[in-house]
């Protein structure tokens, strides 16, 4: 009897008390035009078994070196290993396991032990060789990889377990012990396969064999109803003939997306019940929201007008094979009437060549580990560019010698009034930004994630003002939006908090619930014995939702802090350990476990971790600060001048660390430097209300007032009723 047969009876025979996976070659039996189509897929390749069929790497004896580790793959029989330095500097000859991956580079699944596969981080470029393809290569080109750092391949970071699973096996179930910090990682299929999206299949082939398929009972997951979109006359975009539908947001979006996961995945279930996703915040996406780090598409494309008309995945992608539905401009042209848009009066280039193409202006490509070029899915508007732009601009990636102004008479859009400004403004910690954050929080033509990112940046400004935008945005039906305005009214006292928030307490959206719970954890104990029953309730669900994934040293910094605040020193302390234990190099862990050793007066060893964290992260300006801070506690100051002089002025530096540096400076006696510093630091950080109150103060008792009047002016319009401008004021004009 064949197996696929076999299986269909076998469950037909047995109780069913819930639905089973039963693979994508039971699917196949009756699905076959689909089942080809996802054999050629990404999904498919996604991590298969290292055999002959799925390694392309060359595994021919070759030796390479990086960061002076040198590496050699073999094949011994059908078996392929690795030859390399492992974290004891020691020989260490490992068997692939996997390949993951394949198109357009191939990484390779190795064993170290504990339940643990590390993805080795020397890939192989499949690409053709005319392409630049068929070498070796290293992932972290730029790192000083060594046996300690991050990235090293035996280190949390290159964890299959913890980074990779979920997304590239089915019905992935990680089995992680935080007591042994080991795993018993189970899947239900290797790679992503049918029920990855459609879920557990067993309930469909029981009514298939019934005959009792119907289109509201299919036994599966399924997409809303995906009717055509139509021109009416007159229009050059068409109109969507469907009710907007989240049913491939939900579907594709947890994989497809930078997220915190919130609970166990449940196939088809509601993406803001299982995550909250990534805002665009800095370090993932430009001031526009273009694309910086990898972000998985869905953070991107939630931005675009296409989304907030009803476009959805399948619109332009075939679900099985991944690949887009129609080759070129015909694929937009499906919705944009290609007499108006595929034209050059519209796209101003030649027609029929690369730069005539829809998606090298309004899909930008970026290239991500090594060789695998992503295109950003919020639909760029190519905008002009401003004097002091940090974004990137799609024009520009081909114009490379052309100036800006050249750029920008070829442009007809203008990025005035373009919510970036104000969000550009307000990464630079610029408190003039709050009145533009506040006002196109409020725009309702804005996609929600856009809004919910601003209303992220506006929690760095507490204000009445802040208070009135933020408390407006709670009540609003995106779960984005009212998550980053609960998020945002951490700065008020517990009480007026609860009194905001007490009504989300019940949200229908799990991850606003997780937010209102990590908002209001260090409130506990001050509110009034008859309400914390019901927040108590919440964080209990919030530190459920704290263990998914606990494998990972931000949740366990994140579980320390939640002990800290129930007073829970012990169980805090376990938390830092175990964030060291997963990745001892993680320098947040070493900071804020250093901090936490010297509140409880254990000086020596929080000076260790400090050390530690600064050897690791020399480039970073926390662990420069924070080691610049101890000195100046055991009162040397000449020693910490020169770690607070890299904390202020290296790229990741903040306003504050470079206040801090100047006050240094001043206490030994060298004004003038510190003046100097803080009229440099106002240059790269403007209406700072700290480096304005220094920078006065010092002008003042060096008697230099006069020459800084232009500081006093600026203080004035961002603190009127200072009592230092008051002074200051009175003192000038007293002259």
């Amino acid at each position: 009897m064949k197996p696929i047969l076999l299986t269909i009876l076998l469950m037909l025979s047995m109780h069913i008390s819930g639905a089973e996976y039963v693979g994508a070659e039971a699917c196949g039996a009756c699905h076959q035009t689909q089942l080809k189509q996802w054999q050629k897929s990404d999904h498919f390749h996604a991590m298969q078994i290292a055999n002959s069929a799925s390694v392309l790497g060359n595994f021919s004896d070759v030796q390479v070196e990086f960061h002076g580790i040198k590496t050699r793959f073999f094949k011994q029989q059908d078996s392929y290993f690795i030859e390399t330095l492992d974290e004891d500097n020691e020989v260490r000859v490992l068997k692939v396991l996997y390949a993951f991956g394949h198109d357009p580079l191939q990484q390779y699944l190795v064993d170290i032990g504990s339940g643990k596969l590390q993805a080795f981080s020397i890939a192989w470029d499949s690409r053709s060789k005319k392409n630049g393809g068929q070498r070796w290569f290293h992932l972290q080109p730029q790192e000083d990889i060594s046996p300690a750092h991050p990235f090293f391949w035996q280190g949390h970071f290159q964890n299959w377990n913890s980074r990779c699973a979920e997304c590239h096996s089915t019905d992935l179930r990680k089995n992680y012990d935080p007591e042994s910090n080991s795993y018993d990682s189970q899947w239900s299929e290797i790679n992503v396969a049918c029920e990855a999206c459609h879920g557990p299949g067993s309930d469909h082939i029981t009514l298939a064999h019934q005959g009792a398929v119907k289109t509201e009972d299919t036994g599966l997951i399924s997409i809303g109803k995906r009717t055509p979109w139509l021109f009416v006359e007159g229009d050059s975009i068409a109109n969507p003939q469907r009710d907007v539908d989240e049913s491939e947001i939900d579907i594709c979006g947890g994989c497809h997306s930078r997220r915190l996961p919130i609970a166990t995945h449940v196939p088809g279930a509601a993406y803001h019940d299982e995550n909250i996703i990534r805002l665009l915040s800095p370090g993932l996406y430009f001031p526009d929201g273009q694309i910086e780090d990898e972000v998985f598409v869905l953070g991107s494309f939630l931005q675009s007008k296409m989304y907030q008309q009803g476009v959805r995945c399948t619109d332009c992608h075939n679900p099985h094979s991944g690949e887009v539905k129609i080759p070129g401009n015909n694929l937009c042209s499906q919705c944009h009437l290609a007499t108006t848009y595929d034209d050059p009066d519209h796209h101003g280039h030649q027609q029929n060549t690369q730069a005539s193409q829809c998606v090298n202006c309004h899909m930008p490509a970026r290239t991500y580990m090594g060789v695998d070029d992503r295109r950003d899915h919020s639909f760029v508007v190519p905008r002009q560019m401003t004097e002091n732009a940090t974004t990137p601009s799609p024009c520009a990636d081909c114009h490379k010698a052309q100036s800006r102004s050249w750029i920008n008479k070829s442009i007809k859009v203008s990025a005035k009034d373009h919510w970036s400004t104000a969000n550009t403004q307000s990464r630079n910690f610029d408190m003039q930004s709050v009145r533009g954050l506040a006002t196109h929080a409020a725009d309702q033509s804005l996609a929600p994630i856009v809004r919910a990112s601003l209303i992220e940046q506006l929690a760095n400004y507490p204000s009445r003002f802040t208070l009135e935008a933020v408390t407006r945005a709670l009540t609003n039906m995106d779960p984005m939006i009212r998550g980053s305005a609960i998020a945002a009214l951490s700065f008020l006292p517990a009480a007026d908090r609860w009194t905001l928030l007490e009504p989300f307490a019940d949200d229908e959206s799990k991850s606003v619930r997780f937010q209102v719970a990590a908002t209001m954890a260090d409130a506990l104990p001050a509110l009034p014995e008859t309400t914390r029953d019901q927040l108590a309730g919440l964080i209990r669900e919030y530190k459920q939702a704290l263990k998914i994934t606990e494998d990972n040293p931000a949740t366990q910094i994140a579980q320390a802090n939640l002990a800290m605040q129930q007073n829970q020193l012990l169980e805090a302390e376990q938390h830092f350990q175990r964030a060291l234990q997963i990745s001892p190099g993680f320098v947040p862990a070493l900071l804020n476990f250093a901090e936490f050793l010297r509140n409880t007066d254990r000086n020596a060893a929080s000076e260790q971790h400090l050390q530690k964290a600064l050897s690791i992260a020399p480039d970073s300006a926390g662990a420069q600060h924070a080691w610049g801070l101890h000195l100046v506690r055991q009162q040397r100051i000449e020693d910490a001048l020169p770690f607070l002089k890299i904390a202020a002025t290296i790229a990741d530096a903040q306003p504050r660390f470079s206040y801090v540096y100047a006050v240094a400076l001043d206490s030994i006696g060298a004004t003038d430097q510190a003046l100097s510093h803080l009229k440099a630091s106002d240059q790269r950080w403007p209406n700072q209300i700290d480096t304005l109150n220094a920078l006065l103060i010092y002008a003042d008792k060096q008697n230099e007032l006069a020459s800084h009047m232009q500081y006093l002016s600026k203080l004035s319009a961002l603190s009127p009723s200072s009592p230092l401008v008051r002074r200051l004021m009175q003192k000038f004009q007293s002259r």
